[in-house]
């Protein structure tokens, strides 16, 4: 058995015990009292947690309260898991299932699901506790409990962990994280930094790895079991780096942490990391010692997890059994009125189905013959109408593709060629002086050179689009797709001998697709030149909120009215273009891909009026990774 099924045996405190409904009798005499007071002591005591399960029981079998009832045998079910005894554990869950439903207690039925897998898990029976928890988390959508959707994504990432899914794994630890921060949840907060440390000490990722576990060991909140982990975690990981001093360290502090803890799985696998780091350290005398401290804990365990098995087999043979018997029972009482029916009926017909038994036979056999034959015809017509309707859609997304492709090529690609448009007529026409001609030279290459890569950014992302691709998330330098903007639109601000100042901080770096995040940049710049009156300036500058990296573009100008805003904001529809400062034309496409880009790459668009000093448009993207 992997050792990490004393994680396992953490989570469930959280999984399994619960909050219980109080009843109506004095503090201490109440089954919330006593079961709180179990809960206690189920890691350090298990006779008085016993004890005081029983009071609990007392009390709730007097009130004939279902739901008590109920709660009482949840948490016997999550003792026993604790102490070992699947068999019983399994049973209490049932029962306790049993009267949820009944009661339609949906967040009952949701935590037995969760009790029911870590049984599964415990045993190495993986793949079936992946599908009892994600039965906990599709009726987590009914419950609407984020506590116990974080310990739900948190199950599923630790049976991905054992089944070497780490990828899965690693995003189910996130999104356990992101849960637990929300819900201001410490102890899933440690337990998943600790998985993730893992994760990344699986894939040598070692700086990752030691920032994860040492928030753990620096959080005082954390306790000594969780901080166990950790320990042992950072010996492995200094192991690796041949570190050996550090290692060892940090793994006598590991084993114990377990050892004070009485953490079997701990024990044993803080010992085996450090007959590694002594045998590499050539320290073999006690490189012996903690590998026979290891063999032995891993040999009880091992044992102890066989016997589980054994017993769950023996109970789930016992529950076939019983549930063929009622079936057989409940067969047999049917079978006993249908009798006495079919007796009474068969003196009355008997003459008359020996009569029509050949011909019914006959007409029978043509019937199937013939509705067989109907069920293939329908299934064949059922199947073509499948294929055509899926046709169908590809052609129309096809299409919509199409036109947008269409769309963003003809709006991001305006502006500058315009400004190209311009500068000819007027060398045409000779209004230019040579010297001139030479400084326009300069913007012109300038211009095209922007223009050009701006359009090789789109075209690689139009194919990708043609081809049906889903988006490509990867982390790009936010600053570098703000100069090219610039660098494509530059000719346009100068007609207008508009400012643009660009506050660069080469460290920005976001998660996005990187066709939608040129297009959104290209966009937003060029609204606020459109916008902004003439000899005014443009500010480009970056802001962190959480997990987002906002960028600001700024326009000076009386800025966009509040209704307008609504509009933008409120919308998805294309919209009616407002002419510019200097009656610049527009599709009223823009923003509103601006605004559908930043939504599909988990982003957001907002807008601030500034009276009459302009309008701020903010892009949020989500940071790198």
């Amino acid at each position: 058995m992997p050792h990490a099924i004393i994680r396992i045996i953490f989570l469930l405190v959280f999984s399994v015990f619960f909050k219980t409904e109080v009843f109506s009798f004095a503090p201490k005499d109440s089954v919330q009292y006593y079961l709180n007071e179990s809960k206690k002591l189920a890691y350090s005591d298990f006779p008085k947690a016993e004890f005081y399960l029983k009071k609990a029981e007392n009390i709730a079998q007097k009130s004939q309260n279902e739901i008590l009832i109920a709660d009482v045998a949840h948490n016997y079910g999550a003792t026993y898991y604790i102490v070992g005894s699947y068999e019983i554990a399994l049973q209490k869950f049932m029962e306790a299932l049993f009267l949820y439903e009944k009661n339609n207690n949906k967040e009952g039925v949701l935590k037995c699901y969760i009790g029911q897998g870590l049984i599964q898990q415990g045993i190495g029976r993986n793949e079936e506790a992946i599908k009892l928890f994600e039965k906990a988390i599709a009726l987590n959508k009914e419950v609407n409990n984020d506590v116990l959707l974080s310990r739900g994504y948190f199950n599923i990432g630790i049976s991905e962990s054992e089944l070497n899914q780490f990828e899965n794994a690693y995003l189910n630890f996130h999104k356990t994280y992101k849960l637990a921060k929300k819900t201001k949840s410490a102890e899933m907060i440690h337990l998943s930094l600790n998985r993730l440390g893992d994760i990344h000490l699986l894939r040598n990722q070692l700086d990752s790895s030691e920032y994860y576990f040492k928030k753990i060991i620096d959080d005082k909140a954390a306790n000594l079991w969780e901080k166990s982990f950790a320990f042992s975690g950072l010996s492995e990981n200094f192991l690796k780096r041949k570190n050996y001093k550090t290692a060892e360290e940090f793994g006598l502090k590991g084993y114990q942490s377990a050892i004070d803890v009485e953490a079997k799985w701990d024990i044993a696998r803080s010992s085996e990391i450090l007959s590694r780091v002594y045998k590499e350290n050539k320290k073999f005398d006690l490189a012996y010692k903690f590998l026979e401290i290891s063999k032995t804990y891993n040999d009880s365990l091992f044992t102890e997890s066989k016997l589980k098995e054994i017993n769950l087999l023996q109970l789930k043979r016992k529950e076939a059994e019983n549930e063929k018997l009622v079936a057989q029972n409940e067969v047999a009482r049917h079978k006993l009125n249908n009798t006495r029916l079919f007796a009474i009926s068969i003196a009355l017909f008997m003459l008359f189905l020996l009569i029509i038994l050949y011909q019914s036979r006959k007409n029978s056999k043509i019937k199937e013959e013939l509705y067989h034959r109907l069920e293939q015809k329908n299934l064949d017509i059922k199947n073509r109408k499948a294929l055509i309707k899926e046709q169908n859609q590809v052609l129309s997304d096809i299409n919509k593709t199409k036109n947008k492709l269409f769309s963003i090529l003809s709006h991001d690609l305006k502006a500058p060629i315009n400004s190209i448009q311009q500068v000819l007529a007027m060398l045409k026409d000779g209004e230019i002086s040579d010297e001139e001609l030479k400084t326009l030279t300069e913007h012109l290459v300038t211009q095209v050179d922007g223009t050009s890569m701006m359009l090789n950014t789109i075209l690689q992302w139009s194919m990708t689009q043609l081809d049906g691709s889903k988006l490509h998330l990867e982390n790009l330098n936010v600053n570098a797709i703000v100069k090219e903007s610039i660098g494509a639109l530059h000719l346009t601000a100068k007609s207008k001998d508009i400012e643009v100042i660009f506050n660069e901080n080469n460290h920005n770096l976001i998660l996005a697709d990187k066709g939608n995040a040129h297009i959104i940049i290209n966009n937003l710049l060029s609204n606020a030149i459109k916008y902004t009156p003439k000899s005014g300036a443009i500010e480009i500058k970056f802001s962190e909120q959480n997990s987002l990296l906002n960028v600001h573009i700024i326009n000076s100008g009386t800025g966009i009215s509040s209704s307008k805003i609504d509009e933008i904001l409120n919308f998805n529809q294309r919209m009616i273009s407002e002419k510019g400062t200097s009656s610049e034309e527009g599709t009223g496409l823009g923003l509103l891909l601006v605004k559908q880009f930043l939504i599909e790459n988990d982003g957001k668009l907002n807008i601030i009026h500034h009276a009459e000093s302009g309008t701020e448009f903010i892009a949020s993207f989500q940071k790198a990774k």
